[in-house]
């Protein structure tokens, strides 16, 4: 009787030990569009939605600054900038 049991919940292990396949990486270059800004303006930035949302912009990379943060003025098409406001939450999206 114990066999069978153990044999039954054999596919069900199995199942948790599968990794889910990683999302292609984003190709850029970024592009923001009036839906993306709308979306995300005034919500509380968390790190997990970095990854979300460069996903949706289809940057390669993404840097967060804060208003008046110092920032390198280098222009690379594929880096999304994510504004925040002093509560941190998403002021605004650029891309460069």
């Amino acid at each position: 009787m114990m066999r069978k049991a153990w044999l039954m919940m054999l596919p069900v292990m199995a199942a948790g030990c599968t990794t889910m396949a990683e999302p292609p990486a984003p190709a850029g270059p970024c592009v923001i569009s009036q839906e993306l800004q709308m979306r995300y303006a005034g919500v509380k930035f968390r790190e997990r939605l970095r990854s979300e949302i460069e996903r949706t912009a289809h940057a390669r990379t993404s840097r967060v600054l804060h208003r008046g943060d110092a920032a390198t003025m280098d222009f690379r098409p594929d880096r999304l900038n994510i504004v925040l406001d002093d509560g941190n939450q998403i002021e605004g999206l650029r891309c460069g």
